[in-house]
């Protein structure tokens, strides 16, 4: 997700920042009822025709951010000599560690106007690997490469986490390289809307990780869980990942969550357009004194934000980030599922009050076996396969109270609920049948462009 700067004074130094330029930071992000959006974010897996080969940067893909800027009108952005990103009206097209194409829509009001916009840009993307031989697969985890393989983006920020990272969390180069995410960003109109909000996400977070998985293979076999995605991010830096339990403690605000970013290690800070190498070190140390004669800026702060990974993460949206990336209606039907959830008042209550009554516990524990076991996992405990059963009809009500008449978009949410049988179900009985990985993806429309 790109942030955008929300402070005026965004690029001035200062000799000591505090807690209150970081609380004046989320203030300003909040917006009324009438103003809120929706944002979605994509990421794609590019491969050669027969599945064979990662597609590499200098081979393949600034070819095709280059053809995007050339025959559609994208403006690109570069690192050094590099070309690394497009922006286009509030949307940008950026590149994950292993040249996974992240798309970032621009906020919209409706579901429908994101299919129109998604629509629009899987048009562009299947024209330009026309005659490429290429193929982009919308799934959770490279099913065939393992991270030895796969290729760098020439961005300083990846080699320093690339560097960084791995020592902390055996995941870390299978995250960076291998895995590609769906997710969804909703506003927050004040810090108690925000607190409703943060607690229903990271909640129910392995209810949509369930719902979602489309990962179960690693290196062309079965990986031994249903989303080797999920196990990625499980195996990351503990300082930088994971479900949150700061979000259920009863005070719980903006305060207490900038301590906790406070406290996260530093990757990169940005100067002057150059990416500067701050890994390891200490954030609350640096706002106090600086490093290196290097000054903190209110700038910092968002980059700050984009250096931590929870089940879900405030910045200036929320941002629920633990969804499989997968076939197009699943990348509408998750976000139908939040829009309904958080921004219905109604069912925000509901979710809030069993949260209330169970305690983040409870779905600290789904978390931690969700991305293994899927819905095996729920047949196994029944009470938590009456809680996904809630949050889909408190989803579908969310909507139609909303009135904007997208309850059409959790159809396939409640077929895969209703069946007990997700993707990732459905692509393991197909590997089992001696279905080939190609036909596998062909059939379950993991085939998001190709060329």
């Amino acid at each position: 997700m790109e942030v955008t700067p929300i402070f005026s004074l965004a690029f001035m130094a200062f000799t000591q920042l505090t807690i209150d330029h970081f609380l004046e930071y989320f203030r300003q992000a909040e917006k009324p009822r009438a103003q809120w959006k929706l944002g979605l974010e994509q990421e794609l897996i590019g491969y050669d025709a027969d599945l064979k080969h990662r597609l590499t940067y200098e081979g393949h893909i600034r070819g095709v951010l280059e053809a995007f800027a050339l025959r559609f009108g994208w403006k690109g952005y570069q690192e050094g000599a590099h070309l690394i990103g497009l922006k286009q009206y509030g949307s940008s097209i950026t590149l994950e560690p292993g040249g996974q194409l992240e798309l970032s829509c621009a906020p919209m009001q409706t579901i429908g106007e994101i299919d129109a916009f998604l629509k629009q840009y899987q048009i562009q993307l299947s024209e330009i690997s026309q005659g490429r031989g290429i193929k982009w697969l919308s799934i959770g985890y490279d099913p065939i490469s393992h991270p030895d393989q796969v290729g760098w983006v020439p961005k300083k920020r990846y080699q320093v986490m690339g560097e960084y990272l791995p020592p902390l969390g055996a995941g870390a180069h299978h995250m960076m390289k291998t895995t590609a995410t769906a997710q969804s960003n909703l506003d927050y109109s004040s810090e108690a809307d925000m607190i409703q909000k943060m607690r229903a996400s990271t909640a129910f977070a392995p209810f949509v990780g369930i719902l979602f998985g489309t990962s179960p293979f690693a290196k062309g076999q079965p990986a031994g869980c249903k989303s080797r995605r999920g196990w990625a991010w499980r195996n990351m830096s503990p300082q930088h990942t994971g479900f949150l339990d700061l979000i259920f403690e009863p005070d719980f605000g903006y305060r207490q969550y900038i301590e906790y970013i406070l406290d996260v290690p530093m990757l990169v800070l940005e100067r002057n357009g150059e990416i500067v190498d701050m890994r390891g070190v200490n954030f609350r140390e640096f706002i106090k004194k600086g490093y290196q004669g290097l000054s903190p800026e209110l700038a910092d702060w968002p980059v700050q934000l984009g250096a931590t990974f929870p089940v879900a993460r405030l910045r200036n949206a929320i941002e629920t980030r633990t969804c499989d990336a997968g076939p197009y209606a699943m990348l509408l039907g998750q976000a139908a599922l939040w829009k309904g959830l958080l921004y219905c008042q109604t069912c925000l209550d509901w979710a809030n009050e069993v949260i209330a009554q169970r305690g983040g516990g409870f779905f600290k524990e789904l978390y931690e076996q969700s991305y293994c076991y899927g819905f095996t996992y729920l047949k196994e405990h029944k009470e938590y396969d009456r809680l996904m059963q809630e949050f889909l009809e408190q989803a579908q009500k969310g909507l139609e109270r909303l009135g904007q008449g997208e309850e059409a978009y959790l159809a396939l949410v409640k077929a895969i609920f209703e069946s007990r049988f997700s993707l990732a179900d459905q692509l393991l009985k197909g590997y089992a049948q001696g279905v080939s990985m190609d036909q596998l993806f062909e059939e379950t429309d993991l085939y998001f462009a190709r060329g």
